[in-house]
């Protein structure tokens, strides 16, 4: 299912109409900045692929607490939550909740003259994944959870209403491993399975 093309749609069309809207006025007055404490909110189209399977989408929302120590580098933590819902095979089929925690660095394209900066990503944190009402072969099975590490990188554009207050758009990819393994009271570490997430957020940043 990959990320859902939908939300991509509306989501470009809603940032290219903020963007036109911000450059309708004059440029002096649309200044913007990046440095200080950040607060952000998002939504986003998700999707999941385990060990080189085809992905499954879904949507969600996640938040993130920066701090722009320059106008060029932003220190952030950044919390993911999503709902997939995954038909899988006749075997096997189930609802994915998929959580992202990053610990990242953004650099910004930055210019306080300017109303809209581009920037990169990088990231490091875990990754969880749960799996509710597990169907195996037609019958019901108890619940499973992964978890393991994952390296993020991605990139996007704020288009800023004024100076502290913008519309954030951006695309982050995700991969990994999930180590371990829960399957009701029983777990089981040191495990092996490839994993990559793509996220695609939409969301308002603000400079307090």
């Amino acid at each position: 299912m990959g990320i859902p093309f939908r939300a991509m749609k509306v989501g470009w069309a809603f940032f290219l109409v903020a963007a036109i809207g911000l450059t309708a006025g004059p440029l002096s007055g649309q200044k913007s900045t990046t440095r200080g404490l950040n607060l952000g909110f998002h939504l986003q189209g998700a999707s999941l692929a385990v060990q080189d399977g085809d992905p499954d989408g879904g949507g969600g929302a996640g938040f993130r607490i920066g701090y722009g120590v320059n106008r060029i580098i932003t220190l952030y933590f950044e919390a993911d939550g999503v709902s997939v819902d995954s038909e899988g095979s006749d075997e096997f089929q189930g609802t994915w909740t998929l959580a992202h925690a990053d610990l990242g660095v953004r650099f910004h394209f930055a210019s306080t003259l300017r109303s809209w900066v581009p920037y990169l990503d990088v990231a490091i944190g875990g990754r969880g994944a749960s799996v509710k009402d597990i169907i195996v072969s037609g019958e019901e099975g108890t619940d499973v959870s992964f978890s393991g590490g994952a390296f993020s990188f991605g990139g996007g554009i704020y288009a800023y209403f004024k100076q502290t207050l913008a519309l954030d758009v951006g695309l982050k990819f995700s991969g990994g491993k999930f180590t371990e393994v829960d399957v009701g009271a029983f777990s089981v570490n040191n495990l092996d399975i490839d994993a990559n997430s793509t996220r695609f957020k939409i969301g308002i940043v603000w400079w307090p």
